[in-house]
């Protein structure tokens, strides 16, 4: 019998889901850990302060992101000072905190774990993961990081394999630092992150080509499209012509929203376009890495 959160659907890193992870926090730290510590964490040497940061959520995230947090803060604050119950349950400063840490761009949200587990010094990877795995959110801690790993068949899947391959020798070089710099600015999330994202995984996979060539001893011009190196491959029974997509599986996302200028109207990419794009370029360089000689 599988009980209800197994069954499910994904929620992502939602309020329940970071209210589990605050609640991690706490009893980790016996107590001590706060939303206003975790608050306070987030804000060090990023932030002047809550109105500083909500300009900040205006500029990168938009005028209504901002003025929608805005308000969940000041309700939750209003909430709290006028509550009826006695004695109150928090101050107007703590549901302000809390209401800010639950409804917060997700991003930040992992940025403030990182902040305090930093600070605190917190053994909390285990759980913190497990919570991440049971809510369906795309992400493990690790080294005190948030990483991409995908739900758990993308992590089985593609990740881990290219994971694995990226640690070859062959690729420990540029194929290694754009698809890890395609995770990191995955995990940064903001809209210029996610487009680097896919840039850096475009990146990734041609990198993975030209190793690929040169270790067979194929001449190419290092100056090739993606689909020229491909083609090279293909033409030298290095790769069948049927895996075209997969190798190339980066190439069109990139080109149309992080590679190439949008003219009038800014590229716009969603965060799970950009999960699919570097969960992608993980599979094809897992693939690449097997016919390396």
């Amino acid at each position: 019998m599988l009980d209800t959160a197994a069954q499910r659907p994904p929620t992502g890193l939602d309020e329940g889901a970071r209210a589990l992870v605050l609640r991690v926090l706490s009893e980790a730290s016996g107590g001590d850990i706060t939303p206003a510590l975790v608050a306070s964490a987030f804000f060090r040497d990023r932030f002047g302060g809550p109105s500083d940061y909500l300009q900040a959520v205006g500029a990168v995230w938009g005028d209504a992101a901002r003025f929608r947090l805005q308000q969940d803060i000041s309700g939750a604050s209003a909430d709290a000072q006028f509550s009826l119950e006695l004695p109150r349950r928090r101050t107007p400063e703590a549901a302000a905190a809390q209401a800010m840490l639950l409804r917060m761009p997700e991003p930040d949200f992992r940025t403030a774990v990182e902040a305090t587990i930093d600070a605190g010094r917190l053994d909390v990877a285990e759980r913190i993961t497990a919570i991440c795995r049971n809510r369906g959110a795309p992400w493990a801690l690790s080294n005190d990081r948030f990483e991409y790993v995908g739900d758990e068949e993308v992590e089985r899947e593609l990740i881990r394999p290219g994971l694995a391959a990226i640690n070859r020798p062959e690729f420990s070089g540029g194929v290694k630092q754009e698809f890890e710099a395609a995770r990191a600015e995955l995990a940064k999330g903001a809209p210029g992150d996610l487009k680097q994202a896919i840039f850096e995984a475009g990146a990734a996979a041609e990198s993975a080509m030209k190793v690929l060539l040169e270790a067979h001893r194929v001449a190419f011009d290092r100056r090739d499209t993606a689909k020229a190196l491909f083609d090279s491959l293909e033409a030298a029974g290095i790769v069948p012509r049927h895996m075209e997509n997969l190798v190339l599986v980066a190439m069109v996302p990139r080109n149309r929203m992080g590679g190439h200028g949008a003219g009038a109207v800014a590229h716009q990419v969603a965060a799970v376009e950009a999960e699919a794009v570097v969960a992608g370029v993980a599979g094809a360089i897992a693939y690449l890495e097997t016919r390396l000689p």
